[in-house]
């Protein structure tokens, strides 16, 4: 009996490790303690996309990891080669679910497939009650995610405009490749539902479940064909 309890549980947590997980890949996830200046012009994080990539949202850094966002912050990708807006701009003001590592909000978008090119996810609107991070005076930036290989970060920039409009240059800025993260401001993810892959202690813990099922019907048989 006792065995055939275990047998049973080792393999329930064998199949537990192939149902669907939901994952959330983040471009720009931003940690605590980044803000550090209230700016409230445009601040763009540069890449460019090597592969076809689907955003479904947008959304910026939180300092205080409330969730609030107690102004307006708009966020909106532009194609830095046409300088065309390629996704809505979204406006954060209010009360949102932290996301990430609890400093970023986001909003869904209707799905917007970048291609090849170059781009930039540029914010406006922070201040001294909503802080972005800049790693220029503090800040240690935001933690890149390529997408597996999809996207390469191509440093930063900014300017003196309040208004949402492509900027081009970071003058003052920190050298390559830290100027990959250089501020914690806009971010944008693509949330999907995927189905884990066991990792090594997964297949043994698989392997383990077989094993103790099998031994739980090879013990069945032999009971049945003992003599009575």
């Amino acid at each position: 009996m006792k065995m055939k309890r275990l047998s049973v549980f080792f393999g329930l947590l064998a199949l537990a490790g192939t149902v669907p997980a939901r994952a959330d890949n983040i471009a720009y996830t931003d940690p605590a303690s980044q803000g550090a200046q209230g700016y409230g012009d445009n601040l763009a994080l540069n890449f460019n996309v090597l592969s076809p990539t689907t955003v479904t949202e947008l959304g910026v850094f939180n300092a205080s990891g409330s969730g609030t966002i107690t102004g307006t912050i708009q966020v909106v990708i532009y194609n830095t080669a046409t300088n065309t807006a390629v996704t809505p701009v979204v406006a954060f003001s209010g009360n949102y679910t932290p996301a990430g590592l609890g400093y970023d909000v986001f909003q869904a978008i209707t799905p917007v497939v970048l291609g090849v090119g170059s781009y930039e996810v540029d914010a406006v609107g922070f201040s001294a009650s909503d802080p972005n991070g800049n790693m220029s005076i503090g800040s240690s930036g935001p933690k890149l995610n390529d997408f597996a290989g999809s996207v390469a970060f191509t440093g930063a920039s900014y300017d003196g405009s309040p208004t949402l409009d492509d900027p081009l240059s970071c003058p003052g800025c920190a050298l390559f490749p830290a100027q990959n993260a250089q501020f914690d401001a806009g971010t944008f993810g693509n949330t999907t539902v995927a189905t884990s892959v066991p990792e090594p202690s997964s297949l043994l813990l698989f392997g383990t479940g077989v094993l103790g099922l099998g031994m739980m019907a090879f013990r069945r048989t032999s009971a049945l064909a003992r003599p009575i």
